[in-house]
């Protein structure tokens, strides 16, 4: 069983005045990584084949949760939603109760790095960027996409988040000039994070959990994954017996992690271009049919 304990967070609220401290996790639940999945990553520019065995599945590097303190996320409308310190659940944006998860959580990796959005002084910024998510609506499932300032991430994602326990997110080519556009620089993710938040019933029924992929540390474990010069499509699953209350699922939530381009060693502009899709994917069947 994890325990999560943010001293930091701690010492922090306690210097502004909140009561609470940080994240509550449950004493009684855990995440496990294994909850969600990543069962095909396939390489289509250059195209190539599925790296991922069959019958096997890549469990995410870290999650947090199962969170009942307070018993829903925030910070679900990052506005300009460029990844800045303060704006946005992964990015440490607090609650209205005072409570806030350190933009630095899943950047536990030596190549990870924060960003520095306005140019001056250290990079502070976390560097998250909301893709989207929904509500559940009875059988309704529709992913709702977010935008990255006046930039609608519908034009150009395919995302897909299902009741049978599977996803896919996938990327239209368009996308190399949008995000270059949208964010004013090359972009580079490096991390894909998942929200899920259970029922409202009863407190416990309620928690929620936060499941990222480090693909940095999927490196590091051998997976064969280029960075900066190949774009992938993403396949995954996810256990739909996560929560009690016949599992029902309220909403959910996705996010890409966008560290500066110069942190890492891709120098020509166009292929950090390709970059700006290679951890988000590119050119599903779901393209293809349109």
């Amino acid at each position: 069983m994890k325990k999560f304990i943010f001293p930091a967070a701690v010492l922090t609220l306690m210097v502004s005045g909140f009561s609470h401290a940080g994240v509550i996790i449950s004493d009684t639940t855990a995440c496990m990584t294994e909850s969600v999945q990543i069962t095909a990553i396939t390489p289509v520019f250059p195209a190539g084949d599925n790296i991922v065995p069959a019958d096997t599945a890549i469990d995410s590097t870290s999650c947090l949760g199962f969170i009942v303190d307070p018993s829903n996320d925030w910070g679900e409308d990052p506005d300009p939603n460029k990844g800045g310190l303060g704006d946005g659940l992964l990015n440490g944006e607090y609650s209205k109760d005072g409570y806030f998860i350190p933009g630095e959580q899943f950047l536990t990796n030596e190549d990870d790095s924060m960003v520095n959005l306005d140019g001056l002084g250290e990079a502070d910024d976390p560097g998250w960027i909301r893709l989207g998510g929904f509500e559940v609506d009875e059988d309704n499932w529709n992913f709702q996409y977010d935008s990255i300032g006046d930039y609608n991430l519908g034009s150009v994602i395919d995302m897909s988040f299902n009741n049978d326990g599977t996803w896919s997110l996938a990327v239209d080519p368009a996308a190399i000039a949008f995000a270059t556009a949208a964010l004013g620089r090359p972009s580079v993710f490096d991390h894909l994070a998942f929200v899920l938040k259970g029922p409202n019933k009863d407190k416990e029924a309620g928690s929620w959990a936060i499941y990222d992929f480090n693909f940095h540390d999927l490196i590091d474990d051998g997976w064969d994954v280029s960075l900066g010069d190949t774009a992938y499509t993403f396949e995954g699953k996810w256990d739909t017996d996560l929560f009690v209350n016949d599992n029902a699922l309220s909403h959910m939530s996705v996010w890409a992690h966008d560290p500066p381009a110069e942190s890492t060693s891709v120098p020509e502009p166009s292929t950090l271009a390709i970059f700006a899709l290679s951890l988000i994917g590119l050119a599903s069947r779901r393209f293809k049919k349109h």
